[in-house]
């Protein structure tokens, strides 16, 4: 009898040991799974990242090198053309000088317009000039084609941002007005910009269209959209928070919050 209990007790033992390998076992299995999870979702988003973040650099280079063109080729071609009409307005009889006063304000207007765009294309510029400045000369830009009125209100006072960060906030903020001026119809466009210690807050803002009405009837942004994901992605590069809403018919609001600590 004593033998049997013996038995009987290693038996319990021996199976409840196996049960708590298996269950041990099980728990690692599940642990290093959920690991292997993680890090594969955690080399997705590097790679993604990396992939922006080359894309950035080429469209950087690509912006470099176009402003340099406009700055060196076209800008001096038209001031050539500029002293050529100086020279040819002395020898035109009075009813046509007229004319060469008016080319000649043109090519003045031409000139102005490609510096402005060249100091927008440069990526230098825009990393030695303050968020504020670089939204407000967009604002203003816009402004002066007439196709909509423009406003720009900024609260707080600016300070700590990196010119990596400031410059793609900017392009971020660029990307939303151009959305709103491609496909919205607004008639007004704003810009917000609000500092706080703690944290920098964009918002751009239009009265067009809004957001396209699903089948089920709900307002939803384009997520396959390129603009989108390019707006998403570059405010996940600088660990910012990146929203869009609004109600068809009643304009859209983009809003990027980052954290300045």
């Amino acid at each position: 009898m004593p033998d049997v209990v013996l038995i009987v007790t290693v038996g319990t033992a021996l199976f409840l040991l196996l049960a708590l390998f298996i269950a041990f076992m099980a728990f690692y299995y599940q642990k290093r799974r959920l690991e292997h999870q993680d890090e594969i979702k955690d080399l997705a988003e590097t790679y993604q990242k990396e992939i922006l973040k080359a894309q950035l650099e080429m469209q950087e280079q690509t912006f470099h090198s176009i402003a340099q063109e406009i700055h060196d080729n076209v800008g001096q071609i038209l001031s050539l053309a500029r002293l050529n009409m100086n020279s040819l307005e002395n020898a035109l009889q009075d009813n046509h000088r007229q004319k060469i006063t008016t080319s000649k304000e043109l090519v003045d207007q031409a000139i102005g317009d490609l510096r402005d765009l060249s100091k927008r294309l440069n990526s230098k510029y825009a990393t030695q000039q303050s968020l504020t400045t670089l939204l407000k000369t967009q604002l203003d830009l816009i402004r002066k084609t007439g196709a909509v009125e423009t406003s720009f209100d900024v609260s707080g006072q600016e300070a700590g941002l990196l010119p990596e960060k400031k410059l793609i906030l900017f392009r971020i903020a660029q990307e939303a007005l151009n959305n709103s001026l491609k496909h919205a119809e607004a008639s007004c466009i704003s810009a917000q910009l609000e500092f706080t210690p703690k944290q920098m807050v964009l918002r751009i803002m239009d009265d067009g269209g809004g957001l396209a009405v699903t089948a089920e009837g709900s307002s939803e942004p384009p997520l396959n959209g390129t603009g989108l994901q390019n707006m998403r992605f570059r405010a996940g590069l600088i660990g910012a928070s990146f929203s869009i809403a609004g109600q068809a018919g009643s304009g859209t609001l983009v809003q990027v919050d980052l954290p300045l600590n």
